[in-house]
Parts: structure tokens; sequence; C-alpha cells
């Protein structure tokens, strides 16, 4: 029985390899294509960071009201709204500015996994705001990164507008991460601080990911590979973008991660260290990729808790 179950694996490894190769074929000649092969094959992680919710969330609209404001080239941010008086608050805990991931290719901010963020950080007082960026596969990363300070921008303005003075916060998941943490090391002083799910610090780290889909995704991103353009791959690391006015910053991974290897979150967190940034770093033990979407044990919600806490300027 055993034999057979090592034989059946073996076959659909092989047979999921095929897939990829053709699918490298294909992408040379219809990437719409390619990246449909690329999301069934990881169907399974997708759906349930996709449509995954998080323990916390109250499952119910949380927000007073939602404005929603164009920006840039043809961008929109919402702009979620606590209702301070059923919340008994004299005023907002903190603005969150929220990038969703997606490898950087894929992902909307109505995502339902995005949404159960958005009505758990509101449910706690926060005003949440929003954004979409361009697709790697089309844009340049560089426009991506100008896309978010962009969105940072345009809050900036509306906040003041509204009297709003409590500075931002950036944060994101996965690609969204990765990108928060390189806006921030440009425009370190209009950022109050960084929460970082996942994120992809050293992208040389993705190479060493069994996940194929995380290869192809900073590949169609970056459109170089690491071999012929490492200095590129370094270039638009976080881990070097760090300096000593680096915002402070939480980093959260899980030991499981399939797509991102937790080493990436550990390596930045040195380096913050190193340059004296105030930092914390959360590990769960059993955490994959989009962990909080899936595991509703003490763990998680110890996360999602300290993640709140920091998003408040507390320390633990």
């Amino acid at each position: 029985m055993e034999k057979h179950s090592k034989d059946l694996t073996k076959s659909l490894l092989v047979f999921k390899l095929i897939i990829y190769f053709f699918s490298l074929i294909v992408m040379f000649f219809d990437f719409t294509l390619f990246l449909i092969i690329m999301v069934l094959l990881n169907m399974p992680v997708i759906r349930k960071s996709m449509f995954g919710r998080l323990a916390l969330d109250p499952r119910k609209k949380t927000w007073e009201h939602v404005e929603n404001i164009k920006y840039g080239n043809k961008k929109h941010l919402d702009i979620f709204f606590p209702d301070l008086e059923k919340l008994s608050l004299q005023s907002p805990k903190g603005v969150v500015l929220f990038a969703h991931g997606g490898g950087w290719i894929s992902g909307y901010r109505h995502q339902p996994n995005n949404v159960s963020w958005y009505r758990y950080l509101v449910s706690r007082g926060f005003i949440v705001a929003t954004i979409d960026y361009s697709r790697g596969y089309r844009a340049s990363i560089e426009k991506l990164i100008d896309e978010l300070m962009e969105a940072v921008e345009c809050l900036s303005k509306r906040l003041e507008t509204l009297g709003i003075d409590l500075g931002i916060s950036l944060m994101g998941l996965s690609a969204g991460a990765h990108l928060a943490l390189l806006s921030a090391s440009r425009i370190p002083d209009k950022i109050k601080c960084v929460v970082s799910y996942y994120a992809p610090c050293d992208l040389m780290d993705i190479w060493k990911s069994p996940s194929l889909f995380a290869r192809f995704s900073v590949l169609a991103t970056l459109k170089r590979l690491p071999g012929r353009s490492k200095e590129i791959y370094e270039e638009y690391s976080p881990v070097n973008n760090v300096s000593y006015d680096f915002p402070t910053t939480l980093l959260v991974h899980g030991l499981k991660d399939q797509m991102v290897p937790y080493i990436s979150s550990v390596k930045m967190f040195k380096k913050l260290s190193e340059n004296q940034v105030k930092a914390k770093l959360l590990l769960h033990p059993r955490g994959n990729h989009g962990f909080e979407f899936v595991l509703k044990d003490k763990y998680t919600i110890n996360i999602l808790e300290k993640t709140v806490d920091f998003l408040e300027g507390k320390t633990w």
C-alpha cells in the first residue's frame, strides 16, 4: 500500500511538471491562458487564501460609510470609516493603507479574504484604505511601487481635509507586503509603521521555494531570470533597502510557508535590528502562506490581536 502511494505521488508530480513545462511554452504566445493554467494548478492554495476568513472576523459590515476616491491613472482608493459612536470611541485608533497579495500578477481589493481583514480592522476602530495596483506582467515593478506611494499621497490629502492627523500605517499581504516595505523605504517620513504578512523580503528566496507559481510570478514581474540579472532582484528586495530611518515594522510569517520561505522575514528582521529600527517578528509554527485565513488556533488569534496592538502603537 505504501509503495503504491509513493508511486502515485511520483506520477502526479511528473504529470504536474509536464503541465508546468507546457505552460511555459504557452506563456510566450498567450499570457492570459498561461495565467489561467497557473491558477488552476494552484487552486487549493488560492481557494483557501481568496475565500478564507480571519478567526476574529465579525462577518458583518463594521463600517459606518465608505468613500471611493480616484487617484493616479484610473486607480481607485476605498476608505472605510468606523462607526465611532457604536464603538464608543472619540476618534479612530489609526489609519491603515492595505495592499492585497496575489504575486503581483493577480488579486484585487474586493477579494473576500481582504474584505475579512477590513471588517476586522474597522471593528477595532481603524480607518482602512484599500487599493488595487497594476498587474506585474504588464507594468514594471517600479510602477507598482509608484502607485502605492501615490495612494499614500492621495489618502494624506483626504485625511487632512477631514482634519484627521493620525499618520498612515502600511499593511500588505505577500506581494502587497513586499510593495509596502519598498514604498516605506522611499518615504519613511510619511509612514507611521509597516505590517508585513509573509513578504518576499529577499526576492532570491522565492527561487528556493517549491512553488512554481511563486517563481513564475516574480519572473513575470521583474521580467528577468536571477541568473542573468541578480542585481535587479537585489535592488527590489526590501532587505537591501533598510536604513536607520525605516518605519517601525511588524513581520509575520508561517514556518510551513510553501510559497515564500519564512527565512525571508527572518533576514528582514535581522537587517532592521542591525539598523536599530524597532521591529517585531511573529512566526506561526504551522502556518502556510495565507495561514490567517485558514487556521483558527490560539497562535493565529494571538497574532491577529498583536497585529492590532502594534497598529495602535503598543509593544510587547
